[in-house]
């Protein structure tokens, strides 16, 4: 795995995507059914699996290494999801306020850990051993794929 960024860097990515996407879903005007192709996800679809993949991925995953150093970390298949739990049938703005309340008490979880805690480690069903602070980086990077998914989303639809 790639050395990540510090982490008060990773975790400034962690708000300024939160806000980024609060402020660009602000508008009364976005279609949130909206999709370019038939296979592809609408913002509610996407405003779900950051809701859910937040809290049942990446919250668990980082409670678990802070509660046993060395917890085993399950991979997930959230992108199964969007069909297994039905997504286009929710509510686009009901899932991103949820998701940003998440958002928020992930970021409240780590906010005050020691640099102990950044590198304990977990081992990953995926990539094996892996400390804190390459768990913090891989959901920057999973928040930065999907950040050009809504630009695109909104971008296009106008």
């Amino acid at each position: 795995m790639q050395k990540p960024s510090p982490v008060p860097e990773l975790l400034q990515e962690l708000r300024h995507f939160a806000t980024a996407v609060s402020d660009t879903l602000a508008s009364p005007e976005i279609n949130w059914q909206w999709r370019p192709a038939p296979a592809e996800w609408n913002l509610t679809e996407l405003c779900c699996h950051l809701r859910d993949v937040e809290r049942e991925v990446h919250q668990l995953r980082f409670k678990a290494i802070i509660a046993n150093e060395n917890a085993f970390i399950s991979g997930a298949t959230p992108d199964d999801w969007v069909v297994a739990r039905d997504y286009k049938q929710e509510n686009g703005r009901s899932a991103l306020n949820t998701f940003l309340q998440y958002r928020q008490e992930t970021i409240t979880l780590l906010a005050n850990l020691d640099d102990a805690m950044w590198q304990r480690q977990g081992r990953h069903s995926f990539f094996g051993p892996t400390s804190m602070h390459e768990l913090l980086n891989l959901v920057v990077g999973h928040d930065e794929a999907h950040w050009q998914q809504i630009q695109n989303l909104v971008d296009n639809q106008q």
